[in-house]
C-alpha cells in the first residue's frame, strides 16, 4: 500500500512478487488437508490481484478527476461481482474487504468505501449475521454522510443515505425490532404522497424530497409489506398504498406481485362474493404484469395465475337458464378470457413452457372459451419451441380419450400452419408431423412383452425403423436439455438461447433392448450420441447397430407401461423437485452453511407417452438399496457368522426370517398386545439380521476422502428426501426397490411417485411411517447415527421449506387440483368428491408447513387406533426442531415398523 502512495511502480511489483510467493508456500501446504483449509489462502490470492489491478490504474492516470472516475469503474464492475463468488466470514473474504478498504481510502474514494460496506451489510443480514451487518451498514451511513457534509451533495447522494436506512430497517426487523424498523421506513416517507391524485402533483411532491423515487418504492413496499403480515392497516389503506407505489413505479415487478398476493389473500379470505370475485380479477391482472415485467416470481405467479382463472371459468352452467347471477358471473368469465388472451402474446413463450403439464391437463377445460385460450398457449409455445415442448404435448395426440386426442391434433395441426411463416419453418413442419411416429414407436416397444423363461433380464434385439426426419433432429428426453438454462430463469429474456445448447443429439436407436426383471417387464434402450454441432452439420448420419467414432456415447433410457399408476405424476412430480432445488440453492443463510449442508434432490426427466406409457431418464451408476445390501458384507464377522452377509438380510425368500415377522404382526393385530409385538420384533428379527450397510461405503470407496464424501453424501440426500417426501408430496410406497443408491457417489434418490398425497395410508397394510429410516440406513450414518449430520440436513431442509411455503403452496395447489392427480381411472367419481380431496390434500401439506405431524395411523385395535397419539396432538403446531424430532420418532418407531407390510422389509 505504501508503494502504491508513492507511486512506486517497481517496488509495487516486487511487493506483489513476495505476498504471491509467500501465499503459494502457505497454500501448497494446506491443500493437502482440504478445500476448506486452503479457502482463506485463495481469498489472499484474490486480494494481491485485485491490488495490483488497482495499483495499474492508481499510477497511470495522474489527473485527479480522470483517477476518480476510474477507480470508481472498477469497484462498481469487478468488485461486486468478484466478491458474490466468495464465502462472507472471519477467515476468507474478510481479507478482500479490508484490501479493498484500503484502496478506496488511499484513492479518496469514500463513495467506493460506502457502497462496499452498504453490499456487505445487505450480505451479512441475509446470512443471518446480525452484529456483521449492522456495523458494515453503520460504516456505510457515515461514509456517505461525509460525502453530503464535506461536498454539500445531499441531493446526489440521497439516494444511497436512503438505501442504508431501508437495509438498517429490514435488519431491525429481522432482529425482532419491528415497530423501530417501521418508524425508520416511515420517516423517510412524504406523508403527502398517499394524498396525490394526480401525477403531475407527484412530481411536485417528489421534488421536494432528498430521496429518488425509487427508495421511496421501496420504502412505502417494505413498510406495506409489514403492516398487511402484521394486520397494522385495514384493506383499503393497504390497497391504496399499493396503489401508490404503482404510481411512482408502474413498471416494477415485485409491486405488481406482492400486490397480486395481497389481493390473492383477500380473495381467499372474503365473504362478500362481489367482493371475491373483483378481488380474483385484479389478482389475476396484477399476477399477469408482474410476469410482463421479469421472471423473478415465475414459479409463484404463473401457477397460482393459471389456478385461479381455470377454476373461475369452469363455475356455473353455461347450458342453464339465464339468470342475473349468471349474466355477471358469465360477464366476469369473459373478462378473465380477454385478459388470458392478451397475457398469451404479451408474456414470453418460455414461461408457459415452465407451466405446460398445468395447461395440458386443461384441454377439456368445461368453458369453451377457456379451451380455446389453452390451445392458443399451447399452439404458441409449440411454434417457438417446437423441438423442446412437443415431449410435453405429444402425447395428447396418443390419448385414448377422442376428445384429448383430437385437442392434441388440432394444437399440432394449428401449429404446423403458423410455422410456415417463420424460419426453417418447414424443418419443424416435419418435425412436428414425424414426431407422432416416433411416440408410436416407443408406445409399441413399451407394450412388448416377450416370453421370459426366467425372472432375470433378458436381451433381445428390436427392429428400428427409419425416421423421418433423421433422429438426430429430435432433442433427447433428458432433463439437461428439456430445461430451461438458469439465464433465462434470472433475466427477462425471450431468446433463443433459453435452452442449453451442449447436450448431444442421438444418431440412432441401439437395436439391443434390455427388458427387465420386475412385474411391469420395463425396457432399457439406448441411443448413439452424437456432439450437437456435428448432429446439425447438414449431413446425414449413419444408421447402425454399433457404435461409430464419431459417437460421444450412449444414452438410456427406459420405456414403461404403467397398468395400474399414471406416469404422469411421476412427471409432476419431477417438476415440483426442480423447484425445490432451486429453492435450496437459493436459500437464505451464509454461503459456507450451504456449502457444508449440500441440500439438492437428484432429479430425472419423465416424458409421458400416453395415459399408460411413457419414457423415463435412465438414472446412471444405481443399483436398488436392497441389492447394495445385498452385495455387502461385514469383514469383522467371522465366515462361518450368520451375522457376516448382507444378502441374508434382504432374502425375502427365507420363510425363517418372514415368518418371525409375520409371527410379531399376529401378537400386533390379533392379540392386540403392542409391546410383546415390538419385543418380539427386536428380539426375532433385528437382533438376528444386524444391519451391514455402513460396511458397503468402506468396501466401495478405498480412500478415507472418498469415504467421508460418499457416507456424507448419502446422509445428506436422505434427509431432503425425508423432508421433501412426507411435508411436501406425502410420499409412500417407500420399500428397498424404490430407493436407489449412486454407486459412484453414495447419492440417494428415490423412484416411482405413483404413491403421493398420503396415498400410502389407503395400502392393504397402511405405510404408517413418514419415510425410511430402518436400521440399515441408520447404520450406514455413521457413529452418531441419525442424530450428526442427518437431523443438522433435516432441520436444515425443514426450514427452507417451510420459510418457501408460499412458492411451493402456489405450485402444489395447481399440482394437486390437476385432473391427472385428482382423476381415478372410473367415471363414476364425481367431480365434487374431487374437489374436497384436493382442498383436504392441500390443508394437510398446508398444516404440514406450518409444523403440525398430522399422519393418522388408520390401523384399529379392538375398534380402538393402534396410535397412542391423541386427537390434540395432531393439531399441536410444532417449531422447525420439534417437527424434524417428531418425525424422526415416529419413522424409527419399532411399534410404527412392525405395523408395515413384511415385502416394505422394515428390518432392512
Amino acid at each position: 500500500m505504501h508503494a502504491i502512495q508513492s507511486r512506486s511502480h517497481d517496488d509495487v511489483v516486487s511487493c506483489l512478487k513476495d505476498a504471491r510467493e509467500d501465499a503459494m508456500v502457505s497454500l501448497t501446504s494446506a491443500c493437502r488437508d482440504g478445500y476448506l483449509r486452503s479457502y482463506p489462502h485463495l481469498m489472499t490470492l484474490h486480494s494481491l490481484r485485485e491490488i495490483e489491478h488497482f495499483s495499474k490504474t492508481f499510477s497511470l492516470v495522474e489527473e485527479r478527476g480522470s483517477q476518480r472516475e476510474s477507480t470508481r469503474d472498477i469497484a462498481s464492475n469487478d468488485w461486486k461481482s468478484r466478491l458474490d463468488l466468495s464465502v462472507l466470514d472471519a477467515n476468507g473474504s474478510n481479507s478482500v474487504i479490508n484490501a479493498r478498504l484500503a484502496l478506496s481510502r488511499l484513492a479518496d474514494q469514500p463513495q467506493i468505501e460506502g457502497d462496499l460496506w452498504l453490499d456487505i451489510g445487505k450480505k451479512a443480514r441475509k446470512a443471518n449475521q446480525y452484529q456483521f451487518a449492522e456495523q458494515s451498514l453503520t460504516q456505510a451511513n457515515v461514509a456517505f454522510c461525509r460525502i453530503s457534509c464535506e461536498n454539500n451533495q445531499k441531493v446526489a447522494i440521497g439516494p444511497k443515505i436512503g438505501d442504508v436506512r431501508l437495509q438498517l430497517s429490514k435488519l431491525k426487523h429481522a432482529m425482532g425490532e419491528r415497530t423501530a424498523a417501521l418508524k425508520l421506513v416511515e420517516d423517510d416517507i412524504p406523508s403527502a404522497i398517499f394524498c396525490v391524485d394526480e401525477r403531475d402533483s407527484l412530481g411536485t411532491i417528489l421534488s421536494g424530497s432528498t430521496r429518488s423515487k425509487d427508495i421511496i418504492s421501496r420504502n412505502i413496499l417494505q413498510s406495506t409489506l409489514w403492516m398487511a403480515s402484521g394486520d397494522l392497516k385495514n384493506e383499503i389503506e393497504i390497497i391504496d398504498r399499493y396503489k401508490t407505489v404503482l404510481k411512482l413505479s408502474p413498471t416494477w415487478e415485485r409491486a405488481h406481485f406482492h400486490f397480486a398476493r395481497y389481493l390473492d389473500s383477500l380473495f381467499q379470505s372474503s365473504v362478500d362474493s362481489d367482493d371475491r370475485v373483483e378481488h380474483l380479477i385484479q389478482a389475476i391482472d396484477h399476477y399477469g404484469a408482474a410476469l410482463n415485467l421479469g421472471v423473478k416470481h415465475l414459479f409463484q405467479s404463473l401457477p397460482r395465475l393459471l389456478t385461479m382463472w381455470l377454476e373461475f371459468t369452469s363455475l356455473g352452467n353455461k347450458d342453464a337458464k339465464s339468470s342475473c347471477h349468471d349474466a355477471c358471473l358469465q360477464e366476469n368469465q369473459d373478462r378473465l378470457n380477454t385478459m388470458m388472451k392478451s397475457f398469451a402474446s404479451s408474456i414470453p413463450a418460455h414461461m408457459f413452457y415452465t407451466a405446460l403439464p398445468q395447461l395440458v391437463s386443461s384441454v377439456l377445460h368445461p368453458d369453451a372459451e377457456s379451451r380455446r385460450n389453452v390451445s392458443l398457449i399451447l399452439r404458441t409455445v409449440l411454434v417457438n419451441y417446437p423441438a423442446h415442448s412437443l415431449w410435453s404435448i405429444g402425447w395428447l395426440r396418443q390419448s385414448k380419450s377422442e376428445d384429448k386426442s383430437k385437442a392434441g391434433s388440432d394444437i399440432f395441426r394449428g401449429a404446423t400452419k403458423l410455422l410456415r411463416k417463420t424460419e426453417n419453418g418447414k424443418h419443424y413442419q416435419n418435425l412436428l408431423s414425424g414426431s407422432g411416429h416416433l411416440f408410436n414407436f416407443l408406445i409399441q416397444l413399451a407394450k412388448y412383452n416377450p416370453k421370459a423363461t426366467n425372472a432375470a433380464p433378458t436381451t433381445v434385439r428390436m427392429n428400428v425403423p427409419r425416421f423421418q426426419p433423421e433422429l438426430k433432429h429430435y432433442i433427447p428426453p433428458v432433463q439437461a436439455a428439456l430445461s430451461l438454462s438458469p439465464g433465462s430463469l434470472k433475466a427477462f429474456s425471450a431468446s433463443s438461447d433459453v435452452f442449453p445448447s451442449f447436450v448431444p443429439r442421438m444418431r440412432a436407436f441401439n437395436p439391443q433392448i434390455r427388458v427387465m426383471q420386475s412385474k411391469a417387464r420395463p425396457k432399457k434402450i439406448g441411443a448413439f450420441a452424437v456432439p450437437s454441432a456435428v448432429a446439425l452439420e447438414g449431413d446425414s448420419l449413419p444408421i447402425t447397430d454399433h457404435s461409430l467414432p464419431m459417437d460421444s456415447g450412449e444414452m438410456h433410457f427406459l420405456v414403461k407401461l404403467e397398468a395400474k399408476g399414471d406416469l404422469r405424476k411421476d412427471a409432476r412430480v419431477q417438476d415440483l423437485n426442480n423447484v425445490v432445488n432451486r429453492i435450496f440453492k437459493d436459500r437464505k443463510g451464509s454461503k459456507s452453511r450451504r456449502q457444508r449442508l449440500r441440500l439438492q434432490l437428484r432429479t430425472f426427466q419423465v416424458v409421458c407417452l400416453a395415459e399408460d406409457s411413457g419414457i423415463l431418464e435412465w438414472v446412471p451408476s444405481t443399483d436398488s438399496l436392497r441389492s447394495v445390501i445385498t452385495s455387502t458384507f461385514n469383514p469383522l464377522m467371522p465366515g462361518d457368522s450368520i451375522h457376516r452377509r448382507g444378502r441374508r438380510v434382504t432374502d425375502f425368500s427365507d420363510a425363517d426370517l418372514r415368518n418371525a415377522f409375520l409371527k410379531c404382526q399376529e401378537v400386533f393385530f390379533k392379540r392386540d398386545e403392542p409391546l410383546l409385538a415390538v419385543r418380539k420384533f427386536d428380539e426375532l428379527v433385528l437382533q438376528k439380521y444386524l444391519p451391514v450397510f455402513y460396511w458397503w461405503f468402506v468396501q466401495n470407496f478405498s480412500s478415507p476422502h472418498a469415504w467421508f464424501e460418499a457416507r456424507n453424501k448419502f446422509t445428506l440426500s436422505a434427509a431432503v428426501w425425508s423432508a421433501v417426501g412426507h411435508i411436501l408430496i406425502g410420499l409412500g410406497d417407500r420399500h428397498s426397490e424404490n430407493i436407489l443408491i449412486d454407486t459412484r457417489n453414495g447419492e440417494c434418490v428415490h423412484v416411482d411417485f405413483d404413491c403421493i398425497f398420503d396415498k400410502g395410508l389407503l395400502l392393504p397394510r397402511p405405510e404408517v411411517i413418514p419415510f425410511r429410516l430402518t436400521p440399515n440406513m441408520i447404520d450406514a450414518f455413521g457413529p452418531t447415527g441419525a442424530k450428526g449430520l442427518y437431523t443438522g440436513a433435516l432441520i436444515e431442509a425443514t426450514r427452507t421449506i417451510r420459510c418457501n411455503s408460499d412458492v411451493l403452496l402456489a405450485v402444489l395447489e395447481a399440482f394437486i387440483k390437476d385432473p391427472v392427480i385428482q382423476g381415478s381411472k372410473s367415471k363414476k367419481t364425481k367431480e365434487g368428491k374431487d374437489v374436497r380431496g384436493a382442498e383436504a390434500s392441500i390443508a394437510k401439506i398446508r398444516n404440514r408447513l406450518e409444523g403440525q405431524y398430522n399422519l393418522r395411523n388408520p390401523n384399529k385395535l379392538k375398534g380402538k387406533s393402534a396410535s397412542k397419539i391423541p386427537d390434540k396432538a395432531y393439531e399441536a403446531k410444532l417449531s422447525v426442531e420439534g417437527q424434524v424430532q417428531k418425525m424422526i420418532a415416529e419413522a424409527t418407531s419399532l411399534e410404527n415398523l412392525v405395523q408395515v407390510y413384511v415385502g416394505w422389509m422394515p428390518w432392512v
